[in-house]
């Protein structure tokens, strides 16, 4: 038998050798002895033999590494923004329909909601693609927003039960609810396009009505587009969710993925809360402040498109720098630089907003800080994602549970005179403050290697 042949035959049963030792073993109990090996091989013992062996086992070169990931791209991240702020050309339709008071309820308990509850599935879905069960994260979500729609349902019908309404009211409810289940699962999926697609219906007839003065003729065309683009996104979501195979890895359980989503959706909670205290006052207040929010919204694609951006170039740092404490010093000035450029991106928007409503004559000293005090929530909220994926939601939900006490009871305090909009400077310090304890907190955290293998 040739060196060949001994190693076609070795290599079913050794298809990946340990070492020279294992070799050998395997050898002896095929009955290859010392003198086998010398007069057969003209090999001086089994040992030397089985050196041969495995190095006719073992490959001269390296697997070829998977190919990487198709990189996404950065306009599918920073198009969100975009899509946050679709649903709002059907508002004015509305509004006409439902008047300000039960609009504003409606619209403040759907977003509340949806924001929390999908912070919740979002984490639930991510938790169960990083265990391989890519195909049980596409239906947890389905059945999440299933949830969230009962949810709403409950929601509608306590708010008409303490402040009355109407079938409009529940109707509205679920419709937003709608578009927040279908853009978390679309989203999720990297299907920007899709949500995109089927939202178009619902703004072209929004443009229409705001192009028409607002004339009363045009509102019901315009709140059949808006459902109808919600059914749309609806069904675009459900079937980007019907994914085929099987699931290879282990699902985790059903309790574990519950109180593992808690912080998650503890934060969104907060950040809700911080939001909305200050904005659901001004939804229906003179222009400057009701649009203050805008920059925030629109830009709030850019915010994540750095997040993800940051997380990559930290891993190419990790590949140059040659100890952890170079690369903790260049990670520290990353994340600087990229807080700087998500402020800089919010204060670009902030300025055009700024422009117009100057132009328009509407603007006001304390439209203009409300602006502002969103630019700065829009850093903030920058540090909250990073934070959460290098030291845990625990230290943002923390920050935020300092600042949002803070802020209640300073608003409260200088609400004696509301003509006065002394929240809005109080809200402005608040978001400072907040961005100030986050980066505290991720002074200690940013910087671990650990993050980023």
């Amino acid at each position: 038998m040739t060196l060949e042949e001994l190693v076609g035959n070795i290599r079913p049963l050794l298809p990946d050798p340990v070492d020279e030792l294992q070799v050998a073993a395997v050898l002896e109990s095929q009955g290859v002895t010392d003198e086998g090996a010398a007069d057969v091989y003209g090999m001086a013992d089994v040992f030397e033999l089985a050196h041969h062996v495995y190095a006719a086992l073992t490959p001269t070169e390296p697997p070829a590494p998977p190919p990487p990931r198709p990189a996404r791209p950065w306009w599918a991240d920073v198009m969100h923004g975009l899509l946050y702020l679709m649903p709002s050309a059907v508002y004015p339709a509305v509004y006409a329909v439902l008047g300000g008071p039960d609009m504003l309820r409606g619209l403040v308990f759907a977003t509340t909601a949806g924001w929390v509850w999908g912070a919740g599935s979002s984490w639930v879905g991510h938790r169960l693609t990083g265990a391989g069960a890519t195909r049980m994260a596409a239906r947890a979500l389905v059945l999440l927003g299933a949830g969230g729609f009962a949810l709403a349902f409950a929601g509608a019908l306590l708010i008409l039960r303490w402040y009355g309404g109407g079938v409009e009211l529940v109707l509205f409810v679920l419709a937003q609810t709608g578009f927040q289940v279908a853009s978390g699962i679309l989203l999720f999926h990297r299907r920007e396009v899709l949500l995109l697609v089927a939202m178009l219906p619902a703004c072209l007839f929004g443009v229409m009505h705001l192009m028409s003065g607002y004339a009363d003729e045009v509102v019901p065309p315009v709140l059949v587009a808006g459902v109808f683009s919600v059914g749309l996104a609806l069904t675009a979501a459900y079937r980007t969710s019907r994914v085929p195979g099987n699931d290879p890895g282990k699902v985790p359980p059903a309790r574990a993925l519950a109180l593992g989503a808690l912080p998650s959706t503890a934060y969104a909670a907060l950040c809700a809360a911080f939001l909305l205290h200050t904005d659901v006052r001004y939804v229906m207040g003179p222009v400057d402040l009701a649009v203050g929010v805008t920059p925030l919204v629109v830009g709030m694609g850019a915010v994540e498109w750095r997040v993800h951006r940051l997380f990559d170039q930290a891993g190419e740092l990790l590949q140059r720098c040659a100890t952890p404490t170079l690369f903790d010093r260049a990670v520290w000035r990353l994340l600087l630089r990229e807080l700087a450029l998500c402020l800089l991106v919010l204060g670009a928007l902030a300025l055009v907003l700024l422009a117009a409503l100057r132009w328009s004559g509407a603007l006001t000293v304390h439209g203009a800080l409300l602006i502002d005090a969103h630019v700065v929530l829009g850093g903030a909220f920058f540090l909250g994602f990073v934070l959460i994926r290098t030291g845990g939601p625990g230290w943002a939900v923390g920050c935020l549970a300092v600042v949002l006490p803070v802020d209640v009871v300073l608003v409260g305090a200088t609400a004696g005179d509301p003509s006065r909009y002394g929240d809005v400077p109080v809200f402005l310090g608040c978001c400072a403050a907040l961005a100030v304890l986050l980066l505290a907190a991720l002074r200690r955290s940013v910087g671990q290697v650990r993050h980023y293998r």
